[in-house]
């Protein structure tokens, strides 16, 4: 007698598994598809740029929806809302302002880098709080509360009441040394002015360079 053969039935389940792992691949890969759709579209609020070369903006979500106007690539446009793949944008512009746009002819904008230096008056007024924090830790008090640019080398200091309340050789020699320390920032040669005002906006002392 023949022994019987056993690996067809072996054969048929291994066959049998592979439609199972095939339906598992397909919803993993829609998975992925449908988290980098999330990631690569923006919320409301934050800013897109059209990628078509030129883009219809419609009066609704469809493509048989009246066409507002044609936006051209690499126009900035801020998203409102969306609706199945439609996002409703705002166009900034002062005719037309809102409409719809297909999400597949939109990116998210590049972020802005701000490479904007910071002034002399910011490098300054970094300076002018370690001075006031330095002279806190020395004598309990803070003579100037603020200050504040006034342009072509001009500053106002708002003083406190210790500063009011001192006697006039130690408002000299506090005035002083904002006025000195001002001095740094400003080019020798150019003209430089520190005034000094209470909170009632009444002037108390001014030192011109």
């Amino acid at each position: 007698m023949e022994t019987p053969v056993q690996c067809s039935q072996t054969d048929n389940r291994v066959t049998s598994d592979i439609p199972s792992l095939a339906v598992c691949l397909s919803i993993l890969i829609h998975l992925l598809c449908l988290l980098y759709t999330s990631n690569s579209v923006a919320v409301a609020g934050d800013e897109l740029i059209v990628t078509g070369s030129v883009v219809n903006l419609r009066a609704a979500p469809t493509t048989s929806a009246d066409t507002r106007i044609k936006l051209l690539k690499d126009r900035k446009v801020t998203e409102i809302q969306r609706q199945d793949n439609w996002i409703e944008v705002e166009t900034h512009r002062q005719d037309i302002k809102t409409g719809w746009i297909h999400e597949s002819l939109l990116g998210k904008a590049a972020l802005k880098q701000n490479t904007t230096s910071p002034t002399r008056f910011d490098r300054f007024k970094q300076r002018f709080n370690n001075h006031n924090e330095l002279i806190k830790k020395q004598n309990g008090v803070i003579y100037f509360s603020e200050v504040q640019d006034k342009g072509q080398g001009q500053i106002e200091v708002i003083a406190t009441e210790a500063w009011l309340k001192s006697q006039q050789d130690k408002r000299g020699t506090t005035m002083n040394s904002v006025f000195k320390l001002w001095g740094k920032f400003v080019p020798v040669g150019s003209s430089m002015s520190v005034r000094v005002f209470d909170k009632q906006g009444e002037q108390h002392m001014l030192m011109v360079r």
